[in-house]
């Protein structure tokens, strides 16, 4: 891990790699942070949400913050930890942005400035500063994602969710649910509205498109997508997925690099 220190107080940048399945345990930093994988995905736990980031994504995680992080692939960071007073004009929540190119770009370069540093550390700080104030910007600019997946604390719930989370395409009804942690259709469904804010079907289908997001980014047609959430069909997925949206999944692949 290489943590690139530079004399301003705005910004600091943190590159990493890591394995498949590789977990980075529950954390916080003083900091906010752009957390912002340029090659692979992640899935990220922030306590009352889970993410799921294809590279095309960015999370924005308010300071003290505890999350946790699991490599889907083989990763590689290139996030930047924004000082708390600047951090406090991005509000208090998390969420996801859209990374565009030109920050893609920024990104990478300010996390290479350790390299540049050894050989004229003026130029160094002379473009860190610049690289700093362009990405925070570029991050305030950034189109913001209503992708998210509430996470209940219930264990019965809990278990449901991650068994969803596993197996997308092998979807039960409430009913199945109900019987199977021994309570009735209407609590399990009153339960799942007060643990995560969604009935049952609004959380299954946060938790497709986020899935989505990351098998669009692996170059998976709409129909394996569709197939491998469970869909009967492209149509029924590309529907559901413009209503959240505001486009459909060929119009998001053609925006991803």
């Amino acid at each position: 891990m290489t943590l690139s220190l530079v004399p301003s107080e705005l910004m600091i940048g943190l590159s990493s790699e890591h394995r498949y399945r590789e977990v980075t345990y529950a954390h916080a930093h003083l900091q906010a942070q752009l957390l912002y994988a340029s090659k692979g995905a992640i899935q990220v736990f922030t306590g009352h949400q889970v993410w799921i980031m294809p590279p095309m994504c960015a999370l924005w995680i308010p300071p003290r913050v505890e999350h946790s992080v699991i490599s889907l692939s083989h990763v590689q960071l290139n996030t930047a930890l924004v000082e708390e007073n600047a951090a406090k004009a991005m509000g208090k929540n998390c969420f996801l942005i859209r990374v565009s190119n030109l920050l893609h770009e920024l990104l990478i370069r300010f996390n290479e400035l350790d390299q540049l540093r050894k050989s004229d550390p003026s130029i160094s700080q002379e473009i860190s500063h610049a690289l700093q104030i362009i990405i925070f910007n570029e991050i305030q600019r950034a189109n913001s994602l209503a992708v998210q997946i509430p996470w209940p604390k219930e264990k019965r719930l809990i278990k449901i969710c991650e068994t969803l989370l596993q197996s997308p395409n092998q979807l039960k009804d409430l009913n199945t649910w109900a019987d199977e942690i021994g309570t009735s259709s209407r609590t399990l469904m009153r339960m799942f509205q007060k643990e995560t804010g969604l009935s049952y079907r609004a959380w299954i289908q946060q938790m497709h498109i986020a899935l989505a997001l990351s098998k669009i980014a692996d170059g998976l047609s709409v129909s394996q997508i569709s197939e491998s959430l469970g869909y009967a069909n492209a149509s029924a997925f590309s529907a559901m997925f413009k209503r959240h949206l505001g486009k459909t999944p060929q119009q998001f692949r053609t925006e991803i690099r």
